[in-house]
């Protein structure tokens, strides 16, 4: 029995955090909807990633920070002239149309828990709707 829970423990981590993030950004990507965001602030920077092997890669992002929809970020091809810009855009205490994938707004309430911000495809100015 020790045996059987040992397993299933090791194939809920192993979903968690191998599978499960790849399944999510490949539905998001198949599945976007917009949602609106009263953003507070956009911040232009970089972040890095790092494998197993030691060999990490940088890249630029916005990052978007609202009460009702959380910490967002964008990452996806982004210069870093593209990403300032971007943050720039934003005025503080704005409605903006914010593009993510469908699966990551239905968990942004886990997201927002842990500390995970959720994919970011596109931010455009409030329609006002």
């Amino acid at each position: 029995m020790i045996s059987s829970l040992v397993l299933g423990l090791f194939a809920l981590v192993l979903f968690v955090f191998l599978i499960g993030p790849t399944v999510l950004k490949n539905y998001d990507s198949a599945h976007r909807t917009t949602i609106s965001c009263k953003m507070t602030a956009a911040y232009a920077g970089s972040a890095s990633s790092r494998s197993l092997k030691g060999v990490g890669t940088s890249s630029h992002q916005v990052e978007y920070r609202s009460p009702d929809c959380g910490t967002l970020v964008m990452s996806g091809g982004l210069t870093a002239e593209a990403a300032e810009k971007k943050a720039d855009e934003v005025l503080r205490g704005e409605s903006y149309d914010v593009e993510i994938g469908e699966g990551s707004a239905r968990l942004r309430g886990i997201f927002q828990a842990i500390g995970v911000a959720p994919d970011v495809f596109d931010v455009q100015a409030g329609t006002g709707e």
